[in-house]
């Protein structure tokens, strides 16, 4: 599988897990309460794919920053619309927000696991960065909404 393609694979993989649970929950229990489509689990999604393709083998070409952020567009477009999850102005908030933050995420686990991955704790870097990214968007959630 070419390098390029492997990030928008899993996102959308991850993606559209995540969207077929909400319609299993929304058919077979109406009446749970779902966590709602915002940053953290944009952020959460786009952390576990990109942990995903940490360990699926190693990346031997630089990211194009231009297609990464494209298709991330189009993954948190393309699939809560195919889903029926949202529309109208939702889904354009919800296709912006994922694409922004998703394109940060993806920089910033990189560049912190490019620097991991050569010292002694390299099998498991891409799980701290994830974990470490997580609570950061977490702790700054607040500050953007």
């Amino acid at each position: 599988m070419k390098n390029t393609c492997r990030l928008p694979i899993f996102l959308a993989a991850v993606t559209g897990l995540v969207l077929l649970w909400y319609l299993v929950m929304d058919a077979f229990a109406p009446a749970a309460i779902l966590p709602p489509l915002d940053v953290m689990l944009v952020s959460g999604i786009s952390l576990v794919a990109l942990v995903l393709e940490c360990y699926s083998g190693p990346r031997t070409e630089s990211r194009n920053w231009v297609l990464v952020a494209v298709l991330n567009a189009a993954t948190f477009t393309l699939l809560p619309l195919a889903a029926g999850l949202l529309t109208g102005q939702a889904l354009v908030r919800f296709a912006l927000v994922g694409c922004l933050v998703s394109t940060v995420l993806t920089f910033l686990f990189t560049a912190i696991c490019d620097r991991l991955a050569s010292g002694p704790a390299g099998k498991a870097a891409p799980l701290l960065c994830a974990g470490v990214l997580f609570l950061a968007v977490q702790g700054c959630s607040g500050l953007w909404l």
